[in-house]
């Protein structure tokens, strides 16, 4: 009657020991492919180990994964891809623990200051170390092990800036030369206006008002034409300076514009050279 029994309880036992087997052979080969991912990512065969996470993912909905492709992406330098995994996993993780939550920001403060040295105007200091290896999560919680520090100023020379030197003197140039087109206009119209009334005492006979209207007009014209001529002189040379200042002050050049008062009359002297 007992062997009965136990024949029984084995025959009703019978259809669990497949199953049994079956899952100790997935997870089996679940930690293989886990190894072989781990493997790959260490050995800097990126789209490998990143495949294989994604498809365990995919297979289990186990969020570590996404973790673990962040840092297969940090330890192979592919920082920006990093952040975006680091980033997914902080938004689908439920419930971190303060020393998981810590670990995390760790590894993306990681990420993001070696993207700002890797910008082109610097470059990466000598003693940068790659982030460690050892930290994972395959399939279960984070080891403890902290993210290590990294600190770093990045010293960068200041870009040279283009010069502005001269841009007061071509500014100048241009405003005493308008000036001088003005004085020019106006001693013009001095001479038109002077030989209107020279027209005027030849067909109505000489009137002292007249006259004395039309050395007015003549005097003040000469005094625009000289002013007019002086100022356009003046300011080619403020703005032929200024452009000569400009394209120069790479090299050094010193350039300056002083008045000098002669016997002849005021004048402007350029003063300077190209060192």
């Amino acid at each position: 009657m007992k062997n009965i029994q136990r024949l029984v309880l084995l025959l009703a036992l019978l259809p669990f020991f497949p199953s049994a087997a079956a899952a100790k052979g997935e997870e089996s080969s679940r930690q293989a492919r886990e190894k072989a991912a781990k493997k790959a990512c260490i050995t800097g065969d990126v789209r490998n180990g990143i495949d294989i996470l994604g498809d365990l993912f995919v297979e289990y909905g186990d969020i570590n994964y996404v973790f673990n492709q962040a840092r297969c992406y940090q330890q192979n330098h592919r920082w920006e891809e990093a952040l975006d995994r680091f980033t997914e996993f902080k938004r689908k993780a439920k419930s971190l623990s303060a020393e998981e939550q810590t670990e995390l920001e760790g590894y993306v403060a990681d990420c993001k200051a070696h993207l700002e040295k890797s910008q082109p105007i610097g470059s990466q200091p000598a003693d940068a170390q790659p982030p460690s290896s050892s930290t994972t999560r395959l399939s279960g919680a984070p080891d403890g092990a902290q993210p290590g520090a990294v600190a770093g100023i990045l010293a960068v020379g200041q870009e040279a800036q283009p010069s502005r030197r001269g841009a007061g003197l071509r500014t100048g140039g241009l405003i005493v030369g308008s000036v001088g087109v003005v004085a020019i206009a106006a001693g013009i119209a001095m001479a038109v206006k002077t030989h209107s009334i020279v027209d005027d005492m030849y067909k109505s006979g000489y009137h002292s008002d007249q006259e004395s209207s039309r050395k007015s007009y003549e005097t003040w014209g000469w005094v625009s034409y000289g002013v007019g001529a002086a100022a356009l002189v003046a300011g080619s040379v403020m703005f032929i300076t200024g452009t000569m200042a400009g394209r120069s002050s790479a090299s050094g050049s010193q350039l300056a514009l002083v008045p000098a008062i002669g016997p002849d009359g005021a004048m402007l002297v350029v003063q300077g050279g190209i060192r």
